[in-house]
């Protein structure tokens, strides 16, 4: 067997009572199970994301489909065919013109979707109150004083649109003159049919071309070249980096990844910057009191490191060899191990795998930062944060661009890196259904775990929130997991559990560990130590 270093580390919860959701206020609707990650391998992870699984922090949730008020689907998107559509390249029209011009765009009335990217913040909610579970070197369980990350951050509501009234003055004559208006009846046959501008230059071009004495036929290929759908496409590349290929730009932004676990130096010199950034966007998008987005607080929510208080309780170093004060949890409290670039497990991926921040700095000036995992198969997007001040920039969808195009990039060093996991789609939430417009994207049957087109599911949710997506016949090859097949911790020591219970015959969780064992699956109860105290 392995070494522990190669393995993860968990706790298993269960699941509780049902809490408030998020999406439809239900008070105790959303329900869901979880286990607690003192650390997971970055294939733990991708493996438990693709059986429905989400980290929030520390914390791992699997909602419980057939019952939860609003069942969590994970989606995933293709980013190696990702096509954009109109609003996307609007939006990015929208930046590059901010940033090579200056030129603000209008303001965005009402709710941004870009909130909804924060959903793992209020989809977790299972973790005890006021607990913290950690394992001490001796290998038992003790229950830490800090709190988790239980609360829901509260989705704010759309803004009111108000519709400015125009004041419409006519004059007497021009309400006694006012025609009587008739139902229509089509287009007057007498005029000329109504033309696309566009159309009306390609013809002025061909004219002026044949002025010119260009063969008629030369000019008929070359439009018809220039009219095929897959020659000159701007690709989405080609979009995002319109302001870098130019010349006495505006504005500056520059996009940085720096790793968040463990803590890189660029990461702790831009702390205080990045929580100054998260201050102004609990308070001004979630309505926070000034006292709730503290340092402690965006360490737990954001910052801390699981890989510290890992090498505590398995390897036996001192808490100041750590640097930690306290256990924290939640974004980049990650418990992904960290993953080198030249592992050739994972390819050669330069940066390595595991968990970052990408910092969008404006002019030297961090105004957003996006939270992502760097997994075998794909990147993760966890949480994003934006100055409110720059909401003009839809920062939300922009960020999420710049994420598809990184996924992209990063395939060229990995080929099996090519998904973009966007967390949840929730087909009964408004808020949630945007996710579906990156083409093409899949869901994950809730049943057999297997990845069908959006396009096919969306007919079964329309008719029921919860539904299985897969077609008749398919069934889950990961659910049953003999007993020598999963792994726990006891005692200090690394065993199956079919050993486990021979070592410790009046243990009473053969229920819980079977179903642990079946909601991670095949792949990951192997490879994964499940804590047990006795």
């Amino acid at each position: 067997m392995a070494s522990k270093d190669s393995y993860g580390i968990v706790e298993w919860y269960g699941n509780g009572n049902g809490h408030r959701c998020g999406y439809c206020k239900s008070s105790n609707g959303n329900i869901s199970d979880g286990m607690w990650a003192h650390a997971l391998t970055v294939q733990n992870y991708q493996d438990l994301i693709d059986r429905g699984w989400r980290r929030s922090g520390k914390y791992c949730y699997k909602p419980l489909m057939n019952k939860t008020c609003c069942p969590h689907y994970t989606i995933k998107m293709e980013a190696l065919n990702f096509r954009m559509n109109k609003s996307h390249k609007k939006i990015i029209k929208q930046v590059n013109k901010y940033l090579i011009h200056g030129i603000k765009p209008g303001e965005v009335k009402g709710q941004d979707q870009d909130v909804a990217r924060d959903a793992p913040h209020s989809e977790a909610g299972n973790v005890p109150e006021g607990e913290t579970p950690t394992v001490d070197i001796k290998g038992e369980t003790t229950l830490g004083v800090e709190n988790t990350a239980t609360s829901s951050i509260q989705i704010p509501k759309p803004e009111t649109v108000k519709d400015s009234a125009m004041d419409i003055v006519k004059s007497e004559d021009a309400t006694k003159s006012k025609k009587e208006i008739r139902k229509g009846e089509g287009a007057d046959p007498n005029k000329p049919p109504c033309r696309k501008a566009k159309d009306i230059r390609i013809e002025m071009k061909k004219k002026k071309l044949l002025a010119a004495g260009k063969d008629p036929q030369e000019v008929e290929e070359m439009f018809q070249k220039k009219s095929n759908p897959t020659d000159g496409v701007k690709s989405l590349e080609d979009y995002l980096n319109e302001p870098s290929n130019t010349d006495n730009c505006a504005h500056k932004l520059e996009i940085k990844l720096v790793r968040s676990n463990p803590r890189s130096q660029e990461f702790e010199d831009s702390f205080k910057e990045s929580h100054s950034v998260y201050h102004s966007y609990q308070m001004k998008i979630h309505g926070d009191p000034p006292s709730k987005p503290s340092e402690a607080q965006y360490t737990r929510f954001l910052c801390d490191s699981p890989l510290e208080k890992y090498q505590m309780s398995i390897h036996h170093e001192d808490e100041s060899d750590c640097d930690i004060s306290q256990f924290e949890n939640f974004l980049v409290d990650s418990p992904l191990k960290e993953t080198k670039g030249e592992d050739k497990t994972h390819g050669r991926v330069s940066m390595g795998y595991g968990s970052f921040h990408q910092h969008y700095i404006l002019d030297g000036k961090i105004i957003a930062v996006g939270v992502v995992d760097i997994l075998p198969n794909c990147i993760s997007s966890v949480y994003l944060y934006y100055h409110p001040d720059y909401s003009f920039l839809a920062l939300g969808t922009y960020t999420a661009l710049q994420e598809i195009a990184f996924t992209r990039s990063l395939n060229k060093m990995d080929q099996e890196l090519k998904y973009y996991y966007m967390g949840y789609y929730i087909h009964s939430c408004p808020k949630m259904v945007y996710k579906g417009q990156y083409y093409p994207s899949f869901l994950l049957c809730p049943e057999t775990y297997t990845w069908q087109p959006i396009e096919k599911c969306r007919p079964k949710l329309d008719q029921n929130r919860y539904s299985r997506l897969a077609p008749d016949g398919v069934e889950d090859e990961n659910l049953n997991v003999p007993d020598d097949q999963i792994t726990v911790l006891y005692m200090r020591q690394l065993m199956n559990y079919a050993i486990y219970t021979q070592l410790n015959p009046k243990a009473k969780d053969a229920k819980a560990v079977k179903k642990y064992s079946q909601l991670v699956g095949k792949k990951v109860a192997p490879n994964m130590m499940l804590f047990r105290s006795g």
